[in-house]
């Protein structure tokens, strides 16, 4: 796990056990995104995305991240509570409104 990472939930007091990383090959070709996948302090399942690339999040990425969430509950037959997302470059108001529309938290980093 990078340093970087465990900066970024720190910071926004994300604590997460049996804490996994995902191999998003199988739902996406992007290289941008990142997926970890833990139990949330109150027993609750919670997945965070890292996307790290330079050009602008918009609405279509956004739905693409919220789909392969949706995968991943039926793949693994489960209900995740919280949706995280992190992102370091501009995001476009329409994909932030269509997140929080969704029920995500979204976090910017530099």
């Amino acid at each position: 796990m990078n340093q970087k990472i465990w900066e970024l939930f720190e910071a926004k007091k994300i604590l997460l056990r049996d804490l996994k990383r995902l191999d998003l090959s199988e739902f996406t070709k992007k290289r941008s995104l990142e997926a970890f996948f833990g139990i949330d302090t109150k027993n609750f399942y919670e997945i965070v995305f890292l996307r790290n690339a330079k050009s602008r999040l918009l609405v279509k990425e956004a739905s693409e991240i919220d789909e392969i969430c949706t995968k991943f509950e039926e793949k693994f037959q489960t209900k995740i509570k919280k949706r995280v997302i992190f992102y370091n470059s501009q995001i476009c108001s329409k994909s932030l409104n269509y997140f929080k529309e969704q029920g995500w938290i979204c976090y910017d980093f530099v």
